[in-house]
């Protein structure tokens, strides 16, 4: 794979040019550099002759605005790139090259080596300013209660209000109902107070794609954020969580909850694709629950038994009007049970967990006892996060989804080591567990 250089600046006398590198959104500023002499050899064996070798350098935004401002320390820059060549910033060598080729492709290679280098320096840097910052300002979608996936992987955050006010309006353009939220940085890195960012990492999220004022992007990972030597929060005291499900639940809810861009010139198609994407979706869920723990409601009576307690619902029936032969016969007819579904409710996390003053307390449970306990008490299934805006039922369909992936897994996928969760189980004593968090991920200042 190759990646093209486009020149934006060229010293014909000098013998060198400043240009951009990369995708759109995500350029890199760089120097090539022509070399008569051939002083830029790193390993001249592998060189042919040429009339003009060159070689590619990695440059700042600050470098790459002298261009504009003060061509004289340019100058200086490329003399001193062409006789002291600083091996990080070395992206590419060529050899001799015609006139007419002047546009050189790059190594991709050395420079993926490169920029990983580069970045991690600027992702410093980012994350220092965010966690230095009085506010942040957060994509927020209010159909699922946090914060906006996008392409299923990293939500947006952003450092000035009105760059995100202006991308927020942008989406609603495309019917997309987006709302910003208010981080302050008592939520997000405050000393002895759970953050923000500790929260997002329960929930599955694992990247942010940040703005500075400027509306230059960088893809921060949650876990450096939290890793990182500024920030101040309890960084070994998370909640107790299943990211992996979490996360799939809530990318799974947003597909089905707000508009997509999705072609609908051709029904057919259009129904073709959803169906797809829906299912690709499910098979994340399906795949996440069939290792899960999850937070049980338990309460111990007096004579020592452990019990759960049972959700009872019943779909609703449309009103009749006062005074209809309908209405006559809803006051006739005695209320009627078979509709009625009893679920167990289980939590994916310590955020979700809810509990009545000194009634119940949470106890850890794989998938396989929690189902065991819906057979035993011959329950219709298990209702996940039943106050959230994503509580999902889970029945006898989803069982047998479960069963047929993991007989899929055993076949076909050998057993891999478990990864280290980056969570703790909760206490249990109260009434809910110890670790519910200080601040909730829905901050209050949201705005339309």
């Amino acid at each position: 794979m190759e990646i093209k250089f486009k020149a934006t600046y060229v010293n014909e006398d000098l013998k060198y040019a400043v240009g951009v590198i990369g995708a759109p959104g995500s350029e890199d500023y760089v120097m090539r550099v022509l070399d008569p002499t051939h002083i830029i050899m790193t390993d001249p064996e592998t060189w042919t002759p040429g009339t003009d070798p060159s070689a590619m350098f990695g440059i700042t935004e600050e470098e790459y605005g002298w261009k504009d401002t003060d061509l004289d320390k340019l100058d200086d820059l490329a003399q001193k790139l062409r006789t002291d060549i600083p091996r990080d910033r070395l992206i590419a060598e060529k050899d001799g090259v015609r006139k007419k080729d002047r546009v050189e492709s790059i190594d991709y290679g050395k420079y993926v080596r490169w920029r990983k280098e580069r970045n991690e320096t600027r992702r410093d840097e980012v994350i220092s300013r965010m966690l230095g910052a009085e506010e942040l300002y957060c994509m927020y979608c209010g159909e699922t209660n946090k914060p906006f996936i996008f392409q299923y992987s990293y939500m947006l955050m952003f450092e000035d209000k009105n760059v995100a006010m202006e991308q927020a309006n942008e989406f609603r353009k495309r019917n997309v109902p987006l709302l910003v939220s208010t981080f302050t940085r008592e939520q997000f890195n405050a000393d002895d107070k759970k953050s923000v960012f500790q929260e997002l990492i329960v929930l599955g999220y694992p990247m942010i794609m940040f703005f500075d004022a400027e509306k230059r992007q960088s893809l921060v990972p949650l876990k450096e954020i939290v890793k990182h030597k500024d920030f101040i929060g309890q960084k070994n005291n998370l909640i107790y969580g299943n990211p992996k499900l979490d996360f799939a639940i809530t990318c799974l809810f947003q597909f089905l909850r707000t508009p997509n861009n999705m072609d609908r010139s051709d029904p057919e198609k259009f129904k073709e694709a959803v169906t797809k994407q829906l299912s690709f979706l499910e098979s994340r869920v399906v795949e996440a629950m069939s290792d899960a723990r999850f937070l049980v409601p338990t309460k111990q009576m007096e004579d020592g038994k452990i019990t759960t307690p049972v959700l009872r619902t019943q779909p609703k029936k449309p009103e009749a009007a006062e005074g209809t032969e309908e209405a006559a016969k809803a006051e006739e007819t005695p209320a009627q049970d078979e509709n009625v579904k009893q679920f167990l409710p289980v939590f994916t996390n310590g955020m979700e967990f809810v509990s009545d003053k000194n009634q119940f307390k949470a106890a850890v449970l794989p998938y396989d006892a929690v189902l065991d306990l819906v057979k035993n008490g011959k329950l219709d299934g298990f209702l996940i996060n039943m106050k959230s805006r994503c509580s999902l039922p889970c029945g006898e369909e989803r069982f047998k989804q479960i069963e047929s992936f993991r007989a899929w897994k055993a076949e076909h996928a050998p057993e891999s080591p478990a990864e280290e969760s980056p969570v703790i189980a909760p206490e249990t004593d109260g009434d809910a567990p110890a670790d519910t968090p200080f601040v909730p991920i829905v901050n209050k200042k949201t705005e339309e």
